[in-house]
């Protein structure tokens, strides 16, 4: 139980893969948390090959497992690395990211009776992705059973707890708790080699998978090789991405570290986020938080980020063509001052201090739950 004078409460994250949007999360949300409840008091169990994208951690406050991509043996070392932590840190509250993590991770904490309190967030829903019936039908009937065994989920968009109620998860279990960043920017690098360039400057920053929309931006900036450069941060992390043939105007740069993302950030005209499916979409606020409009589809929780016309463009359907119409579409915009429209919603939105205390409140409630559970049963 937390304790009764300071109100101090153990935390135990787990997730079985961080590169991308769950790094920034957890990059984001630490300093806050740690600060809230204190060094000993917040731990991480994380794959060790994406130990370095948690910035700023110390070794102590993170347990990694080995794996060698998505795998049942690395899944396997995943549940004992988190069983080992839950005896050594002894966690009030396991909160477990995406989907796999859920999928492993609840029914072992199920199990052991007594334990921790489990939060949940899935980071965007399986059954909301591109899939077939039967296994948008599986994930579904999976994550509606895992429900009733997971103390609270968080929802990050109001997109993601609609389609949560709308596949039958009890409302009462969930939680809206929008992703948050810092509203302090991190410092540009400034030793790189400028962008110049008389065409339109578009960054693309994301895993290079077909969630991401990857191909879509690539054959659009091949249609608009004479208007558009393009510059590719990431690489690929669920599977091999497809060899594309990027044109000459498209720049495929990698993963970068932080002050050299903003220094991207900082060079680009405008940012585009072609994702098929996006349960919110972290760079958007990266985006807006530089003054960078977006292009991005009407997917997910883009459109309770962007005010189409306002901070950037959206468009659908998702598709090439579309895409080719919104960057567009966004050149004739006066890109200075959408940006600036995109900076002034996120300071009023999406200040991660905002996202840590919500989830700090939830913490609470889910402990008090738990002694009251505990009272009832020493009373009858």
């Amino acid at each position: 139980m937390p304790n009764e004078e300071t109100g101090t409460l153990r935390v135990l994250h787990v997730a079985e893969t961080v590169r991308g949007g769950i790094a920034t999360y957890f990059n984001e949300l630490h300093p806050h948390q740690r600060a809230c409840f204190g060094g000993d008091n917040v731990h991480y169990v994380v794959p060790s090959d994406h130990r370095g994208d948690l910035v700023g951690f110390a070794d102590a406050e993170v347990s990694v497992f080995e794996r060698a991509g998505r795998s049942l043996p690395g899944l396997f070392r995943m549940a004992i690395v988190t069983l080992q932590q839950i005896r050594r840190v002894r966690p009030n509250i396991v909160h477990i990211h995406s989907t796999f993590a859920g999928l492993v991770i609840r029914p072992i904490l199920f199990l052991r009776r007594g334990g921790p309190q489990v939060v949940y967030c899935p980071h965007g829903w399986a059954f909301s992705r591109e899939t077939s019936r039967l296994s948008h039908q599986i994930t579904k009937l999976v994550e509606l059973m895992l429900a009733r065994i997971t103390d609270r989920i968080v929802c990050i968009s109001g997109d993601e707890q609609k389609e949560a109620i709308n596949a039958g998860i009890a409302r009462q279990r969930l939680i809206l708790v929008h992703n948050g960043i810092s509203a302090n920017r991190p410092s540009p690098r400034s030793d790189l080699v400028p962008w110049v360039s008389k065409k339109t400057k578009v960054l693309f920053i994301g895993r290079l998978d077909r969630q991401k929309g990857y191909d879509l931006l690539v054959e659009t900036a091949r249609r608009l090789h004479e208007t558009v450069e393009v510059r590719i941060i990431g690489s690929s992390v669920v599977g091999k991405h497809e060899e594309l043939d990027p044109p000459p105007n498209v720049a495929l740069l990698g993963w970068m570290d932080r002050s050299q993302i903003e220094a991207q950030l900082e060079a680009a005209d405008l940012v585009v986020i072609p994702s098929r499916w996006e349960a919110f979409g972290l760079v958007a606020l990266e985006a807006m938080r530089a003054a960078k409009p977006i292009v991005a589809f009407r997917v997910g929780a883009l459109p309770e980020i962007v005010e189409d016309g306002v901070t950037g463009v959206l468009s659908s359907p998702v598709s090439v063509a579309s895409l080719v119409d919104a960057l567009t579409r966004a050149s004739k915009l006066d890109l200075r001052a959408t940006g600036r429209h995109g900076y002034d919603r996120f300071r009023r939105l999406y200040d991660v201090k905002k996202t840590h205390q919500v989830l700090r409140e939830l913490y609470q409630d889910v402990t008090q739950d738990r002694r009251r559970e505990l009272t009832n049963i020493a009373t009858v």
